[in-house]
């Protein structure tokens, strides 16, 4: 059971699938949303959040001099959790292609500080502007669907990532059993939608954007062999909340 305007597959929300399109269609619906982002988000998945992001980084072995790249970072919350693990020696990156949620990481950089080398840098994990085997570990938090261009991704994830190292997401998902799905949709589509109208007309597109995503999100499944496709060995997927996310990575 779908809401109303969704029932045949038609929606008043078109998501471009063509990668370039698809980039700039993503960077338009997060625009003017980045100073209420962390908030909302908390509030909006019940504190559930930062549960999910810490399940996503217990995966991860820290050490003193690790690099690490969060792909699709948005304000930085992964990427601030990832530097304060690691030591003063390691690097960690934060790429995307959203100019306004960078600026509002870059802010909170320079009002917070680090412990680590941490940089900001605007571009898509299509095109990574890095060198071979760069980073040990590779991050994605709540943002897998934003990628136009999945498989090519994937790929720059593979080459940019040591021998040893690890691509990691986590990220929602369509539930498997029916009455959750049921559930969920209404939520996503009705109730969340209506609370972003009383913030602002920018938040209502935005949600109504996360919404139509997770619809037409990549099962986790198939997730896991686009990225065998690409060279990924140990793939796995793990679905958190009642099925609502899905943690999913690979190995080099």
């Amino acid at each position: 059971m779908c809401p109303a305007g969704f029932e045949d597959g038609r929606t008043p929300l078109e998501i471009p699938s063509k990668f370039v399109e698809k980039a700039r269609f993503v960077g338009v619906i997060f625009t003017d949303v980045e100073r209420e982002y962390d908030a909302l988000l908390h509030l909006m998945t019940l504190g559930l959040d930062w549960t999910w992001r810490r399940r996503m980084m217990s995966k991860i072995r820290f050490n003193q001099e690790m690099r690490i790249l969060d792909l699709a970072c948005g304000t930085g919350l992964v990427t601030f959790a990832l530097s304060r693990s690691i030591g003063p020696q390691g690097l960690v990156v934060g790429l995307d292609p959203s100019k306004s949620m960078l600026k509002a990481a870059i802010r909170k950089k320079h009002s917070t500080g680090t412990r680590c080398w941490l940089e900001f840098i605007r571009a898509t994990g299509e095109f990574m502007p890095f060198r071979n085997e760069t980073f040990e570990y590779e991050t994605i938090g709540l943002a897998l669907r934003n990628f136009g261009d999945k498989s090519a991704m994937f790929k720059e994830a593979h080459r940019t990532l040591s021998n040893s190292g690890w691509f990691l997401s986590v990220d929602f998902v369509l539930p498997e059993r029916s009455f959750i799905r049921k559930l969920y949709i209404f939520q996503i589509f009705r109730v969340l939608p209506a609370l972003g109208r009383l913030v602002s007309s920018n938040w209502h597109r935005t949600l109504a954007y996360l919404a139509r995503s997770i619809q037409l999100s990549t099962p986790p499944g198939k997730i896991c062999s686009m990225l065998a496709k690409q060279g990924f060995r140990q793939t796995f997927s793990e679905r958190i909340t009642l099925g609502v996310v899905a943690l999913l990575g690979g190995h080099k």
